[in-house]
């Protein structure tokens, strides 16, 4: 064959793979932040609405709070990884060209060889394996952020109720100070009581509108913090609907054993499977791969072919460093997850005992110590009204009531914090 001609084809079957190869790579597609449509969108998804319950809020944060669809982000790149994963190299294509100086009639020497690269360690299943596990672990990651964000979410709606019924106490208690307090300057300026206690009066009067004052503010930085988790846009004027049941259901609290079982346990689990994947991949990728594939060769105006093989070999580096670094990641996998189950082991125990005390506490203010507080404040008034006692007994019976009843709205917060918490340790859904 001429050389020319075989020049020609050389170039033509070049050219033809290039285009192959470029044909089929991905193009680089910028993905800029438009600032005002982000604006935009972010306005619209967070539409003003009148009231807004929690079982409304708990949708809303499910679908909108940054963190939990940031995790949705990172499932859906590690199921993109998988799929991504398991593929041989690709072929190489090799090319060389020699010139015999003051040579005969055939001074060029062409060779050309394509090798294929032959994984005999098996590394690309087993990466696709790990991929795979690293996917499922960030499936259960997702998991586990909604139950913590539910969880989040009941534990600030409960605050914020709470806080909305300390204010209503705070400022029906102050409404009775400041009708005592116009009582009792009377009685001051007749020269019935001492200054003294026109002055306690006073102190007391200022006292509970300054905690009126600072309930508002904290009430504000609730609904703030509310609206965060929901994922709404900081001007959006919603309602919260507080109006739900005072108490989370009483929670089953599960053997432990169980524990095992539950999403966090497992996200850890599934990432020491990949992890052991991992380290299977990088003690494979020991071994050699075989390269092999034809060659071509133009020599003495005549064509050559042949075969090429190719090893090769593990004599001191033997993927030394990534064998280390996966056998770390796998240590360190395996005390992940075992520290997880003790955690949750931990929370177990503390909660069944918090709850109880908690429980006890808010039945025996509920039950006991509110009844004879307000009978008692209502059998002083009737007294005060019949005569038979002043106003300083009134008003201490006042705010003993008033305490009472704010210790019961705290021990009732207590309450229901305590049974989120218990209802995020059962392994199903919350």
């Amino acid at each position: 064959m001429p050389f020319s001609s075989f020049w020609q084809t050389c170039i033509c079957l070049s050219a033809s793979l290039l285009f192959l190869i470029i044909g089929g790579c991905r193009s680089y597609a910028p993905a800029p932040i438009e600032w005002r449509r982000e604006t935009s969108d972010w306005t619209a998804a967070s539409t003003n609405r009148a009231s807004l319950t929690l079982s409304e809020a708990r949708q809303c944060a499910l679908v909108l709070n940054p963190a939990i669809n940031a995790l949705r982000l990172k499932h859906l790149s590690s199921d993109r990884m998988a799929l991504a994963s398991g593929w041989w190299e690709d072929p190489a294509l090799d090319l060389d060209g020699l010139r015999v100086l003051r040579g005969g009639p055939h001074p060029w020497i062409i060779g050309s060889g394509l090798v294929f690269a032959i994984p005999l360690n098996g590394v690309p299943g087993i990466e696709k394996l790990a991929a795979q596990a690293y996917g499922r672990a960030d499936a259960l990651a997702v998991t586990v952020g909604e139950r913590d964000l539910l969880a989040e979410i009941d534990t600030a709606w409960s605050r914020a109720g709470a806080i909305e019924q300390r204010t209503t106490l705070a400022a029906d208690y102050a409404a009775r100070i400041t009708r005592w307090d116009s009582t009792v300057q009377a009685l001051v300026q007749a020269g019935e009581l001492p200054k003294s206690e026109g002055d306690r009066f006073l102190q007391e009067r200022l006292a509970i509108q300054l905690e009126k004052q600072q309930l508002e503010a904290d009430a504000s930085v609730c609904r703030k913090a509310l609206m965060r988790l929901l994922g709404l846009h900081p001007a959006t004027q919603i309602v919260f609907d507080f109006r739900t049941p005072d108490q989370a259901p009483q929670p089953v609290f599960p053997d432990e054993e169980v524990l095992i079982r539950h999403p966090r346990v497992q996200e850890k689990l599934a990432r020491l499977d990949a992890s052991e994947a991992a380290l299977r991949a990088e003690i494979r990728r020991q071994y050699p791969d075989l390269a092999i594939g034809p060659s071509f060769g133009h020599e003495e105006g005549g064509g050559r072919l042949g075969l090429s093989l190719g090893l090769n070999l593990p004599l001191w580096n033997r993927n030394r460093k990534g064998v280390a670094l996966a056998e770390s990641g796998r240590d360190t996998a395996r005390n992940e997850a075992l520290s997880e189950w003790r955690s949750l082991m931990s929370d177990l125990h503390e909660t069944r005992e918090s709850l109880k005390y908690a429980e006890r506490s808010a039945q025996l203010l509920r039950e006991r110590r509110l009844p004879e507080a307000s009978d008692s404040a209502a059998r002083i008034e009737r007294l005060f009204k019949a005569g038979e006692t002043d106003v300083l007994a009134v008003a201490e019976a006042e705010q003993t009531l008033y305490e009472i009843r704010r210790a019961t709205v705290d021990a009732q917060l207590s309450v229901s914090e305590v049974r989120i918490r218990a209802a995020a340790l059962a392994p199903g859904n919350p």
